[in-house]
């Protein structure tokens, strides 16, 4: 529901105790995104976009809709991650007919990464969750539901960018 202006400030029902997440807090969400600090060597619209989306859940807070944002942007944001590390290779790709392909996808990009040995975690298991969020679900998103991809997603970045 749209909220009045003077309501912006005030909590989400979801996190107010008048139902759903009883206990959480707004240092509660700062305090979870605050563990997920990327390194100082991943590049900035990466970590721009990253940072986006950890605004986006603490400020759930008062609109449990950016919790749905923040999960939605998620994936998108690996994706940029991925194409920053390795999107380059592919630029020389050509189809059939000589012309140009497409910009691989996140499912490739993610089976390439992996073969070159760029990240530890399960390709299948990143494709699952995000095709999860990308197409629609109808549970009901909370807290620590949000937190597990988004924390595999974070060490994934880590780990693409790591200095070797």
């Amino acid at each position: 529901m749209f909220k009045r202006v003077s309501e912006l400030r005030t909590p989400d029902p979801y996190f107010s105790g008048a139902a759903g997440f009883v206990g959480s807090s707004l240092e509660r969400l700062y305090d979870d995104m605050c563990r997920f600090e990327l390194p100082k060597h991943v590049p900035d619209n990466v970590r721009q976009c990253h940072d986006a989306v950890r605004h986006a859940y603490i400020y759930s807070y008062y609109s449990y809709d950016l919790l749905t944002v923040a999960a939605a942007q998620t994936f998108p944001c690996l994706e940029l991650a991925l194409r920053e590390r390795i999107g380059s290779q592919f630029s020389e790709r050509l189809d059939r007919k000589g012309k140009p392909r497409r910009a691989p996808m996140l499912d490739e990009l993610l089976k390439s990464a992996k073969a070159q040995g760029l990240m530890s975690a399960d390709v299948v298991g990143l494709s699952h969750m995000r095709n999860m969020f990308a197409h629609g679900t109808d549970a009901v998103l909370n807290p620590p539901m949000f937190l597990t991809p988004f924390e595999l997603v974070t060490e994934t970045i880590a780990e693409l960018f790591a200095k070797p």
